[in-house]
């Protein structure tokens, strides 16, 4: 009875201590389960470290110089031309015909018909994807949101020139939809209407000819002469400060005008701070205000500088449909292109006098160095470089490899591509495994 007895209490005793064991084992592992969820989880914000490229930039005011001569026709009565604007034509080409009645609104109605026509005609060959309405609606909704904008702005120029654009997206839905099969119907309900507004204006009493070869555009700004592309080799910033400064010509009896030439600019003043970040002639990617869809490639054809800024002139042998040549614009240049990897501000450090980042190799945090380009908008691009570079060695001068040097102190590596960057946390040191929640 008594070995049964001892035998009893040691293993009693045992089972006791393995037990104590195992409750400890398990807290710990409870314990660190719990900092590292909560470290490397939600108290973690984190953003993989990936190559980007930035824009340099400068948006300025641009005036827009070609070589244009305006249509003299009789004064009175209304004007009707069915051709579109940046129509090419030939000397001699009737542009225009006049009725004996005058009416603007008569004359804007007409042009809004024949426009809506055009965009229906195209509608017929236009090829479509049946049944998937989704790009077509983002682009209304786009078109919409430019229109709001550009009324805000006071840009009615540019308002007006999306109508167009809203009427062809809408057209092309009801295509898509199956609202509609055939334009027939609508565009010679069009053609009545445009007959009968004809009708009212009275007889036709003179046509207009085209005096040159060219591009024909339906409206007068009185600007022609002053913003000619023949001023432009003595354009100097002081003297493009008169002509806008300047009182426009009187545009009545216009029947429109010529650009003789496809060659056209635009003269940007700057400060002399942008104005450096030109360089050389380009090609550069100059993006007009109120054809912000359609960027063009353009040189840098002569630069004017002055005690109290500086002029840019682009030039452009380019002349797209549809284009917007509204005298003055919003000008936009591309003035350069930078890659690296873009990290936010707040998650770069200053360790031991060295700039960079923390990432998570695995379960571990370390720490790499940046190399800072740029800093915009809350966060800095940083130049990529390899995971080694070579330094001079300090006895020879010879150039070595980190890597091959077996220095006790090794260089801090180089942020790399898909590095996971710690972007959010605190207590956060080199080697660590597990990161204590953020209070």
């Amino acid at each position: 009875m008594k070995k049964q007895a001892f035998f009893d209490k040691r293993y009693l005793k045992k089972v006791a201590v393995w037990g104590a064991i195992s409750a400890l084992s398990l807290a710990i592992v409870a314990y660190l389960s719990y900092h590292l969820a909560s470290g490397f989880g939600k108290d973690l914000e984190t953003a993989f470290a990936r190559r980007t490229t930035l824009e340099s930039t400068v948006t300025c005011q641009g005036y827009v110089f070609r070589e244009e001569t305006p249509i003299a026709a009789a004064e009175g009565g209304s004007l009707y031309s069915a051709l579109e604007d940046g129509e090419k034509v030939r000397s001699g080409t009737v542009v225009a015909e006049v009725y004996s009645v005058p009416s603007a609104d008569v004359e804007e109605k007409l042009a809004l018909i024949d426009r809506q026509i055009s965009l229906l005609q195209s509608c017929r060959t236009m090829s479509l994807t049946v049944g998937d309405t989704g790009t077509v609606d983002e682009g209304i909704f786009s078109t919409l949101s430019e229109m709001r904008r550009a009324g805000s702005a006071g840009n009615l120029a540019k308002e007006a020139s999306l109508r167009s654009e809203l009427f062809l997206k809408m057209k092309k839905r009801a295509v898509l939809t199956g609202e509609v099969t055939d334009f027939s119907a609508r565009i010679a309900e069009l053609g009545t209407e445009k007959e009968n507004l004809k009708a009212s204006l009275g007889a036709p009493i003179a046509t207009v000819s085209s005096p040159a070869s060219g591009y024909y555009y339906s409206a007068c700004d009185g600007y022609e002469t002053l913003f000619s592309s023949k001023n432009i080799d003595a354009l100097t910033l002081a003297s493009l400060g008169e002509l806008i400064s300047s009182e426009p010509s009187d545009v009545g009896g216009t029947a429109g005008k010529i650009v003789t030439t496809h060659k056209w600019y635009v003269a940007c003043p700057m400060t002399r701070a942008e104005i450096s970040k030109l360089s050389g002639p380009g090609p550069y990617r100059v993006t007009l205000g109120n054809n912000s869809e359609c960027p063009l490639d353009m040189t840098v054809y002569k630069t004017d500088a002055a005690s109290d800024g500086a002029l840019a002139i682009f030039a452009c042998d380019e002349v797209k449909e549809g284009f917007d040549f509204t005298r003055s614009q919003s000008v936009t240049v591309v003035t350069g292109e930078t890659t690296g990897f873009k990290v936010p501000v707040s998650a770069v450090r200053m360790i031991d006098g060295v700039e960079g980042v923390y990432v998570i190799n695995e379960i571990k945090v370390e720490f790499r160095r940046i190399d800072v380009i740029d800093e915009s908008g809350g966060y800095y691009l940083c130049r990529e470089h390899p995971e080694y570079e070579e330094t001079p060695s300090a006895e020879t001068g010879e150039q070595t490899n980190e890597a091959e040097t077996g220095d006790e102190t090794p260089t801090v590596p180089w942020l790399r591509q898909n590095d996971l960057i710690v972007t959010g946390g605190t207590g956060l040191s080199e080697g660590m495994t597990h990161l204590p929640p953020r209070k």
